[in-house]
């Protein structure tokens, strides 16, 4: 047939409004073909990049009858590649070459454009990937301010450890003394780990009460005991799709234990009371500053569940092991507690550092956080005065402190950081919330002088 020269146009226009919406040489096809369609009787295209074309378009009758014409596809670069359409319906051979070689230029141009999206989209697929990578590192390296990892053991947990373990979904143990930051290191495994945007629990597990646990874990049912009034959705599936860390998880008891291995090893909770298997996704971190293996050797912890949460052990040292970090643990705290305090932080001298350095630290950063905050009560100046003396481990002494010991301590820690002042607003009677004549009296009876130092 012989396409006018109305006809040549509109499918022209077609055509390239067409071209101009595909994207990619698999959506170009289809979109080019709808085109031809709705202009010739099209049985087939056949797009073929860098295929070797002849010179001028040729049309023949193919062996079931149907048109073939196999034109070139060339712009103003070059040869792109060959096109072969099949036309039916009683198509005539005499398919204009001018038509034709249009249709060539034009699908050409469009292939060199999906050619280039196609470059194009690949770059950002690869900077995508490559950003992606460089926020690991830097997540990696640039650890937040309240994560302080300045000596080898804390570098080595924070830098290498946390993110590699973030990136799966392993259960990990984190054990160490009590206050020796566990929570922290769960914290910063959530937030590197593809759940980040789901919700981070935390429970202390000793501190549920016994007949509770199961139903604080994994829920109840309506009409579960008496109090039941209504469905209760426990830990567990509050933090489907995150992270959940049981905190002191040896606390657990026996019939718990059983069903959190459920948890672990099948991925479903049963509500108390329920009749049903609930399927849940949680990241779950455990820790505990107790000996589970002597637990376990005892039959107060569960052998299987034991070696299930062990998939990925943290060990975190203490902080009298790891002295690098004492001074930037401190300086960080100082200024967390100041801005509590809506307060400028006050320095940390050379002599309460060395003071700081020579404490044991059984309470961990937790003993060291309330140390400082207390001396922040303390501290009326652009100094902080440390409490005197530190505080010593739990029963170190064999003996609980006696009214009068505290109250002297009390009141010298006052003194002190009053410079000795008793009067004003910065005195020590101010500073305890006492009248001056009242303060001077219990310093008499204590045998203080107005120094501080007992008579």
């Amino acid at each position: 047939m012989t396409a006018s020269a109305d006809h040549a146009l509109l499918l022209l226009a077609d055509l390239g409004e067409a071209s101009a919406r595909a994207h990619t040489e698999a959506t170009l096809v289809p979109a080019v073909s709808a085109a031809l369609s709705r202009h010739l009787p099209l049985l087939r295209l056949d797009l073929r990049r860098g295929a070797a074309a002849p010179g001028a378009p040729e049309v023949r009758r193919g062996a079931g009858g149907e048109t073939i014409a196999v034109f070139a596809l060339r712009d103003a670069e070059g040869a792109v590649g060959c096109a072969t359409m099949a036309l039916g319906g009683g198509a005539a051979l005499d398919v204009s070459p001018a038509l034709l070689e249009a249709t060539g230029r034009l699908l050409a141009v469009a292939l060199r454009q999906v050619q280039v999206l196609g470059r194009v989209a690949a770059i950002a697929r690869r900077a995508q990937g490559e950003k992606r990578t460089l926020k690991e590192e830097l997540d990696r390296v640039a650890l937040p301010r309240e994560v302080v990892a300045v000596g080898p053991a804390m570098r080595a947990i924070f830098q290498q450890m946390v993110p590699l373990v973030a990136r799966q979904d392993t259960t990990v143990l984190v054990r160490g003394e009590t206050g020796t930051g566990k929570e922290v290191i769960a914290r910063r495994i959530h937030a590197l780990s593809r759940r980040a945007e789901r919700p981070f629990l935390a429970v202390n597990c000793g501190a549920l009460p016994e007949g509770l646990v199961e139903s604080a874990l994994f829920g109840h049912e309506r009409g579960a005991f008496t109090g039941a009034a209504a469905r209760h959705l426990g830990l567990f599936e509050r933090a489907s799709g995150g992270t959940l860390l049981l905190d002191e998880v040896g606390e657990l008891p026996r019939a718990a234990q059983a069903k959190l291995l459920r948890v672990l090893q099948e991925g479903q909770i049963e509500r108390v009371g329920g009749e049903g298997a609930v399927r849940v996704s949680v990241r779950v971190i455990a820790a505990t500053h107790r000996p589970l293996e002597d637990m376990v050797a005892s039959g107060a912890f569960r052998e299987d569940l034991y070696y299930r949460l062990q998939v990925f052990p943290i060990i975190v040292p203490p902080l009298r092991e790891r002295p690098e970090d004492l001074e930037p643990l401190t300086r960080v705290i100082v200024e967390k507690v100041a801005a509590s305090f809506g307060r400028t932080p006050p320095r940390v001298s050379a002599e309460s550092m060395a003071r700081l350095r020579a404490h044991g630290w059984p309470g961990n950063v937790r003993e060291l956080e309330n140390v400082i905050e207390r001396s922040m009560v303390m501290s009326t100046g652009d100094e902080l005065i440390l409490s005197a003396p530190l505080s010593a481990a739990p029963g170190a002494t064999g003996r609980v402190m006696t009214y009068r010991e505290a109250a002297q301590r009390c009141i010298e820690d006052a003194l002190r950081a009053a410079g000795g002042k008793i009067y004003g607003e910065d005195g020590a009677a101010a500073v305890l919330g006492l009248k001056p004549t009242t303060l001077q009296s219990k310093m008499r009876k204590l045998g203080i002088r107005k120094d501080g130092e007992k008579g």
